[in-house]
């Protein structure tokens, strides 16, 4: 058996040129060795013969045998299923290979020339500004006692406001208290004078004349000898410490471990879009800034 002959013999039928023929017979054939409807060992192998008989006949396919391969024999569901996963670890390699080549040009773009320059220029301040809010969390500056006036409080959510901030009073002592007006001091980070915490004296308060003016700078300057409830302001950048004093560091990470990847890209871009906008922000809101240059040459 020569030729074609063979794949009209897979088919059952007898050599001919009528398609509507073949694809009849190929219809029959296949749907009685479907894998899904034959389970026997054998199906799986007689469906791949018949699919490729078809495909040659109907010109879908090359004919090995007409290009010398007299040892054809059809291709197994193993062999069928390897070079579909040859071909697909080929497709990912490829793709790999192409996003980085996208990263390598990217990187090269984005990592070099004069905004790059701008860049560390930004990643050093936002370092130094970093470390001036860490200095100023842990040191102190000015002391003052609050004028009850200045504060306004929230019973339902159980925080008071003093000049911009916000703060959160969990201890019931204050808040039985409060009709008195316990004593509130009022503490100041020493760089950029933020009132960053309070301390409010939550003693017994004398029972006569408790809320005067002259009782409450009596108890501000024994506060040393005072039970005090202390917080931070909720709605400072205290509050959050370390986490947006990290935060500022991670331009300064991108500039000393640059690598073109697609983590460095994100990072970058998170520090122009939020980084540096939040930093912007920080350094003028409360003049920041100026206090500071006020604390420099005032020195």
């Amino acid at each position: 058996m020569s030729g074609k002959e063979k794949y009209f013999h897979i088919l059952g039928i007898k050599p001919t040129d009528d398609i509507n023929v073949i694809k009849k017979a190929y219809r029959k054939k296949a749907f009685k060795f479907h894998p899904d409807r034959n389970a026997s060992p054998d199906a799986h192998y007689q469906f791949i013969k018949i699919t490729e008989a078809y495909e040659i006949l109907i010109g879908q396919r090359k004919d090995p045998l007409a290009s010398g391969q007299s040892n054809y024999r059809p291709k197994t569901r193993e062999e069928v299923m390897a070079e579909k996963m040859a071909r697909a670890r080929a497709r990912w390699k490829q793709q790999q290979e192409e996003e980085e080549r996208k990263d390598r040009e990217y990187y090269q773009k984005v990592a070099f020339g004069w905004k790059w320059k701008a860049f560390i220029v930004g990643a050093i301040y936002a370092a130094i500004f970093s470390t001036l809010l860490s200095i100023d969390y842990f040191i102190d500056g000015d002391e003052e006692c609050l004028d009850h006036h200045e504060v306004i409080s929230d019973y339902l959510s159980r925080s008071i406001g003093a000049k911009g901030e916000q703060f959160k009073i969990q201890t019931s002592k204050y808040w039985l208290n409060a009709g008195g007006y316990p004593p509130i001091r009022g503490n100041y980070s020493y760089l950029f004078h933020d009132l960053k915490s309070v301390s409010i004296i939550i003693s017994p308060l004398p029972t006569n004349n408790r809320h005067s003016h002259s009782n409450r700078m009596r108890n501000y300057i024994n506060f040393e000898n005072k039970k005090l409830y202390n917080t931070y302001s909720y709605s400072s950048v205290y509050q959050v410490f370390p986490i947006l004093h990290i935060m500022f560091i991670v331009p300064l990470a991108l500039v000393v471990f640059k690598r073109p990847n697609l983590r460095f890209s994100i990072w970058r871009l998170v520090s122009i879009w939020i980084i540096y906008p939040t930093i912007i922000f920080f350094t003028f809101s409360n003049d920041r800034i100026f206090n500071l240059i006020d604390l420099i040459l005032g020195s």
